[in-house]
């Protein structure tokens, strides 16, 4: 451990400190009911929102992903992935202006797969959603661990751990109410963090001239706009993203958390400009690890050794609160959508007459074994961005499906299944074979033309007012 490292560790551990003690200090005046514990009172406003959709994207995803995308595959990879972030949030719009109609007093995406499809669909989707989950949450924990490793010089355990135990305390106790509360925090103080620590490494690595110079040295096809490997992963990533996230457990928890849908579209558009910047902010680091044709030990890791590289050690430290408030923030955001997926959707098809009481408690201990469980992947560190893309495909696989259930009334549950689970046998092989745009295209055409074809034969209409008498308020 180096004398970074050690001054990592105390203003970590201090800033984790700060934010779980807002956390449960905000969430024990405001957890009135247990419905709360899941929907946050069901009543967030649109600075709230606005700020809580931020946070959210600002996660590994952003910080660490974009980067890495720019150092395998260039400027178009960059744009692309950007766009993904962006676009995500406009799609997502119309789909949470029809959840909020149909299903006000929703709780999960699972909730309403069982009442919608029956539940052999409602089996694939919570497998889906988990798996989703358990990736996004493993990858933000990664990237706290390997910024602690090649900044500080810090066994990857103990970065993950210093990061880990705090999000899950607060999270566990507070629920959706303290994530989002805790998200507020970390926007306000992410999106300024980035755009300065940014503009100090952007000058002090020579500018734009500088950079170009060595772009051109080193890999002059990454300035290709038309590069074929980073028009191929563009494409792919803003396909994966954006079908991906329509069918994101955490999305949906803010939908049915909103006072009405105007703070939702408004929060959705707010983010969505916001994050563009934010995201190509990010991944300019990439290239800017190309121009200095740097050797990196784990592919992931670009941003922060660049800022480490070009920072004095006071804004380093500053690049290091926004690592740790980007990992928090998307980390308790998951931890929060686990917690109601395990209890609303697991454990009451169980015991279908759990009180609300035991449904918190069953979502407490589920959000500690989850995170646990998160932590021990992270140990070994795999790729950020091939972790994503892995939880992005399986979602995939299931979005049309799903989504499509929302506005057609003659798709059964029958087709939902088979054309998720045959979404997801064409599109896995692919993926493993390297074929990450094929993958995406195969899941999603599969299992669209299986719905779709056989919605337009079949003669069932489902009765949509069903969602609304069925699915009910915890309390």
């Amino acid at each position: 451990m180096n004398s970074f490292g050690l001054s990592m560790i105390v203003f970590s551990l201090l800033l984790m400190a700060a934010v779980t003690y807002f956390g449960y200090v905000f969430s024990k005046r405001t957890l009135k009911n247990n419905d709360s514990y899941f929907t946050a009172g069901r009543n967030i406003t649109t600075a709230f929102m606005t700020a809580t959709f931020i946070a959210y994207a600002v996660g590994t995803g952003l910080i660490f992903s974009p980067a890495e995308s720019a150092y395998l595959d260039g400027v178009t990879a960059m744009i692309g992935y950007a766009l993904a972030l962006s676009i995500a949030y406009f799609v997502f719009i119309p789909v949470a202006r029809r959840i909020k109609s149909l299903i006000p007093q929703g709780n999960t995406i699972g909730e309403y797969v069982k009442v919608r499809y029956g539940n052999t669909m409602f089996v694939v989707v919570l497998f889906v959603i988990i798996v989703y989950l358990f990736c996004l949450l493993a990858s933000n924990f990664i990237g706290a661990g390997i910024a602690f490793q090649y900044l500080g010089d810090i066994p990857i355990y103990l970065g993950v751990l210093i990061i880990g135990v705090p999000v899950i305390f607060y999270t566990t106790y507070g629920g959706l109410g303290a994530a989002i509360f805790t998200n507020a925090i970390q926007a306000l103080l992410l999106t300024p963090l980035l755009f300065v620590t940014a503009w100090i490494a952007f000058t002090n690595s020579g500018g734009t001239t500088k950079i170009y110079q060595g772009i051109m040295k080193n890999s002059p096809e990454f300035l290709n706009v038309f590069n074929p490997s980073g028009v191929k992963f563009a494409v792919m990533i803003i396909i994966a993203v954006s079908a991906a996230e329509l069918l994101n457990q955490a999305l949906w928890q803010r939908v049915y958390s909103a006072k009405d849908f105007r703070v939702i579209k408004k929060g959705l558009i707010n983010a969505s400009i916001m994050t563009f910047p934010m995201a190509i902010i990010a991944a300019a680091f990439g290239l800017i690890a190309i121009a200095m044709n740097m050797d990196l030990p784990h592919p992931s890791i670009g941003t922060a050794l660049v800022a480490h590289a070009l920072l004095p050690e006071w804004a380093s430290m500053l690049f290091v609160m926004v690592i740790v408030l980007a990992v928090t923030s998307t980390g308790s955001d998951s931890l929060s959508a686990f917690a109601s997926t395990a209890s609303l959707d697991i454990m009451k098809s169980f015991f279908p007459n759990m009180s609300s009481k035991n449904a918190v408690k069953a979502g407490r201990i589920a959000t500690i074994i989850f995170g646990v469980g998160a932590m021990l992947v992270a140990f070994k560190a795999p790729s950020i961005l091939q972790l994503l893309l892995l939880a992005d495909l399986v979602a995939s696989a299931a979005v049309v499906p799903v989504i499509a259930g929302l506005f057609h009334s003659k798709i059964t549950g029958g087709m939902a299944t088979a054309g998720t689970i045959l979404g997801m046998i064409v599109g896995l092989p692919l993926f493993l074979m390297g074929e990450s745009l094929y993958s995406f295209l195969a899941a999603i055409i599969v299992s669209s033309l299986i719905v779709f074809i056989g919605g337009g034969l079949s003669k069932k209409t489902y009765n949509f007012d069903r969602l609304k008498e069925q699915i009910k308020n915890l309390e």
